[in-house]
């Protein structure tokens, strides 16, 4: 026979670390469904722009299309410089958060919070800098939402 003590019962194993998000678990959309997210979001912000300010400014429908096309364009070359920038950054911060909701929501808020301080403080006005952070923000989480699938992990 055997003799077994109390000191060689088996210790539980450690408790995982739950401050970091393992590599596998992380929101990293591609360079394609970056490009379709901020196609969709010039889209959004244009017909935006065309319903608010260009309305009755044609008189048939193809006015109406030329105005978005237009605005779509003056939307992704300003976009570039402005909220392209915005929204990598946005994104790489929000990686390791896999709730797409969340995403959504912060690239909603945070656009119109910057667009509305930004623009607001160069014009010192409050109401319409305020519109035009919404509608900047509605586009850019429009833009998030389409790339949805993409950006599973």
């Amino acid at each position: 026979m055997t003799d077994t003590s109390d000191d060689d019962v088996a210790l539980p194993p450690a408790p995982v670390s739950t401050d970091t998000t393992p590599p596998d678990s992380r929101v990293l959309p591609g360079p394609l469904a970056v490009a379709l997210g901020y196609a969709v979001a010039c889209i959004v912000l244009a017909l935006i722009a065309t319903v608010a300010v260009g309305w009755g400014a044609s008189r048939d429908f193809w006015g109406y299309v030329w105005t978005v096309i237009v605005a779509a364009f003056y939307a992704a070359g300003l976009g570039l410089f402005t909220t392209l920038p915005v929204a990598l950054i946005l994104g790489w911060t929000l990686r390791g958060v896999l709730n797409q909701g969340i995403h959504i929501l912060m690239f909603f808020l945070v656009p119109l919070l910057l667009g509305w301080l930004i623009i607001g403080l160069s014009v010192h006005a409050v109401l319409v800098p305020l519109l035009m952070g919404t509608a900047i923000g509605l586009s850019m989480a429009a833009g998030r939402a389409v790339i949805w699938r993409f950006a599973r992990p």
